[in-house]
């Protein structure tokens, strides 16, 4: 089972049926059915404030820093899974929860690093939810996006390889890259391409080259999640950024970027 297969998804709405989501509660709906939109939504799990359901515990209303040692009796599921929430409405969805209820709303990434080894679920009475694993979380905490996998190659002679266009277009990878750069202003243009290198000792494979302002290596890596979640689990697919390389030059003279700001 792929990390967002434990996606929750109910019913399909138009974007007009959110009008007081939050920041995550968009992601977490755009990435149950967008591959483009996954690695924003872990990023916004650890920045944004999640909410804890906790035992009528001796602590006055209020906001407050808990002092080093200060335990807390956090409710969970039947099955041993913590509930969170993304906001208090979230908390009464479907009726489930009824009564008010004791809580604390604490940031993603302080509330998985007090609670190693937890297996979470967000948002369980909603349309829209997702568990969270123990390895998932333990990835997220190391910087990393869970089930990516990529490497950094520096080329650093010049190599003769043999490039053009692909035989089948890559539709749907296209067409969820598209989506992910109309929400990045930095990214000007991308283009698609096919590319062997016969001195790497792998197959030929897509590659996609962009022209991005600044840094450009989160956006890479928020495409290359995305294309990796739309094909197979030995493709190899390659991003480089337009530079003044002859390998760029094919891009901008002889192709149409499939993507313009």
């Amino acid at each position: 089972m792929a990390i967002f297969d434990i996606f929750k998804k109910r019913t399909r709405k138009t974007e007009d049926s959110f009008p007081n989501e939050n920041k995550l509660e968009t992601a977490l709906r755009k990435a149950a059915t967008e591959p483009a939109s996954r690695a924003a939504f872990y990023k916004h799990l650890l920045a944004e404030n999640l909410i804890i359901l906790t035992d009528k515990a001796n602590f006055k209303e209020g906001s407050r820093i808990l002092e080093e040692d200060t335990s807390v009796n956090i409710v969970t599921l039947p099955d041993g899974r913590i509930p969170v929430f993304s906001s208090i409405d979230k908390i009464f969805e479907k009726g489930v929860i009824q009564e008010e209820v004791p809580y604390m709303q604490v940031t993603g990434d302080a509330l998985f690093d007090l609670a190693k080894g937890a297996t979470f679920v967000l948002n369980p009475y909603s349309d829209y939810g997702k568990e969270l694993l123990p390895g998932e979380i333990e990835t997220l905490l190391q910087g990393n996006i869970p089930g990516a996998r990529h490497t950094t190659i520096t080329v650093e002679k010049e190599t003769p390889v043999q490039i053009g266009q692909p035989a089948n277009y890559p539709t749907t990878i296209v067409d969820s890259l598209k989506n992910l750069f109309a929400e990045r202003p930095a990214v000007n243009a991308a283009y698609l391409g096919w590319i062997y290198n016969p001195s790497s000792g792998e197959p030929s494979h897509l590659i996609f080259a962009l022209d991005i302002e600044g840094p450009h290596q989160e956006i890479t890596r928020e495409a290359g999640y995305a294309a990796q979640q739309l094909s197979k689990p030995n493709d190899i697919i390659e991003f480089i950024q337009l530079d003044n390389s002859g390998l760029s030059n094919y891009f901008i003279t002889d192709t149409e970027p499939f993507y313009t700001r």
